[in-house]
């Protein structure tokens, strides 16, 4: 009988997932034995018998009937940490502008591409998630501050209003206030980044995000990368009216470069660009686009730069440089 039960356990164990296992074959296989052994040896009592294989069962199902009620636990803990709590998204789509008022009767706009998510307890507590960039008008509260978290950073206010730029494929994150002052904290992995930034109005800080691997280690193939800000560099006395002209629905750009001003030209009309070959280097723009269709913008550039051309597709526009020269255009 011994070597029976090592065998339907050693089978259970080549063709088990203990986790989501049925194990009713195997008791039953044991049920099986027991009942065969009766018939074979009258000599043992058949009450022994079953108490000792059941004694096996119970071995056998102990184990995964905690792992089993562990799973459960962790998943009901799960689930009661999140109940209760009801969140409400914003969401702009490419190529458009929405306005949006929070419960405190803070307000903003989101640009393209963005999303804001706040917690419909949001009288109690004000905290906003943010992905993209928004404007925000925020009403003063001195016992309750107001939290504006991205995925790097994460700022503090009373009441102000300030423009925070942080979309997730941008090499940067940019916050820029207009009126009032906010404390901005990272949220950086990187050893001494935690320092907090303090901004007055008509202040600028730029983060620079960790896009290049760290020093590599000896003993790894591959070099680390570490999620997070590396640098921070602030800026006083900005002229704020270029960065949240995008609220009025005006595209404005100031000795923008050529790369960041197509990321910017995508955003706004909701297209996409393929450079066919790069542009010279220094290459920059100054000038402002409101009501241009995308042809009209793109056949401005053609004007203000020597040897532009491009090719429209749908929403593809493929751009491709004759000749490189350095050029710094207005338009």
């Amino acid at each position: 009988m011994k070597s029976q039960l090592v065998h339907q356990w050693n089978c259970f164990l080549d063709n088990a997932d203990i986790p989501e296992k049925n194990l009713d074959h195997v008791l039953h296989k044991i049920h099986f034995r027991i009942n065969v052994d009766k018939n074979i040896s009258e000599n043992k009592p058949f009450y022994t018998l079953l108490k000792f294989y059941y004694r096996v069962a119970a071995v056998i199902l102990l184990p995964l009937l905690i792992a089993g009620g562990v799973m459960a636990y962790r998943q009901f803990a799960g689930e009661r940490r999140y109940a209760g709590i009801a969140w409400a998204e914003i969401h702009s789509t490419m190529g458009s502008r929405v306005s949006f008022n929070l419960p405190d009767g803070s307000t903003g706009w989101l640009n393209s591409g963005s999303t804001l998510k706040y917690a419909l307890n949001f009288d109690g507590n004000r905290r906003v998630e943010l992905e993209g960039e928004a404007y925000f008008d925020v009403v003063k509260d001195k016992s309750r501050p107001f939290f504006v978290r991205t995925s790097d950073i994460e700022l503090k206010v009373l009441g102000t209003t300030f423009n925070l730029k942080s979309y997730p494929e941008d090499k940067t994150v940019e916050a820029t206030l207009l009126t009032g002052m906010v404390e901005i904290k990272t949220l950086s992995e990187m050893p001494g980044s935690k320092q907090p930034v303090i901004l007055k109005s008509n202040q600028k800080a730029t983060f620079h995000k960790a896009t290049d691997p760290l020093t590599p280690d000896e003993n790894k193939a591959t070099p680390e990368k570490i999620k997070g800000i590396r640098a921070v560099r602030i800026s006083r006395d900005v002229d704020a009216l270029p960065v949240v002209s995008w609220k009025d629905h005006k595209l404005v750009f100031v000795n923008e470069p050529f790369e960041s001003l197509l990321v910017k030209i995508e955003r706004w009309y909701d297209v996409e660009f393929t450079l066919l070959d790069n542009p010279a280097d220094n290459l920059s723009y100054t000038g402002v686009f409101e009501k241009e269709t995308v042809e009209q913008a793109l056949r401005a550039l053609e004007l203000a730069t020597p040897y532009f051309s491009y090719t429209i597709n749908k929403n593809n526009i493929a751009v491709s440089f004759r000749n490189k020269k350095h050029h710094k255009p207005n338009l």
